[in-house]
């Protein structure tokens, strides 16, 4: 689409200026969100069997069987417990207090910069929507300057609100899944260095 330049301030700001920037942050935020789906796609919670069948061969100090059990299973925590059952006794719980906050850094990439998004994108779409009403009133009413300006504004929100609406629902839904992988870690490894101290 394209918009009439004015002679008021707005003019020296191009028409298609904050169009083109939403756009960029949509690349930007389905790209976060499409990474995002895949990483959470290719890691689930562990079975209650799971966790059981792993106490038993920690309880038996079958320590090497329990590394390669651990190993076939895409989750957070059990990378965890498999760095950790490599660690010296004395270290245990540094070394798994280490590789949780390296695994959390993994489920918190890019959330920052997508709930950045979320909140800027209506931001932008507000500003121009201000600029698009402003050069209406430079081109003057019931002209077609005046009726482009105000398309452009309309234009500019919409396309804010429709980047910013998915962008905060797939934060929070990331958000989610992080805390509940967070938990999850927090309870098993808890669970676990008893077995280890024992």
């Amino acid at each position: 689409m394209q918009f009439p330049a004015s002679d008021s301030i707005i003019s020296t700001v191009p028409p298609e200026t904050v169009p083109v920037v939403i756009i960029l942050v949509s690349i930007v935020a389905f790209t976060i969100i499409i990474e995002r789906m895949i990483y959470f796609w290719n890691i689930r919670n562990l079975k209650s069997e799971e966790v059981q069948y792993l106490k038993n061969v920690l309880k038996s100090r079958q320590l090497e069987e329990a590394v390669l059990y651990l190993q076939t299973i895409p989750n957070p925590t059990a990378k965890v417990i498999a760095f950790g059952i490599g660690s010296e006794t004395a270290r245990i719980e540094e070394d798994l207090q280490d590789e949780s906050y390296r695994q959390i850094d993994l489920m918190e990439r890019f959330l920052n910069e997508l709930g950045t998004i979320a909140t800027i994108a209506p931001l932008l779409g507000v500003l121009g929507t201000v600029i698009g009403i402003i050069r209406s009133f430079a081109a003057g009413a019931g002209t077609k300057g005046a009726e482009v300006g105000i398309s452009e504004a309309l234009i500019t929100t919409a396309m804010g609100l429709a980047v910013a609406i998915p962008a905060y629902i797939f934060y929070n839904y990331f958000v989610n899944r992080k805390d509940n992988y967070i938990s999850e870690m927090e309870n098993i490894t808890s669970q676990v260095l008893n077995y280890f101290k024992k």
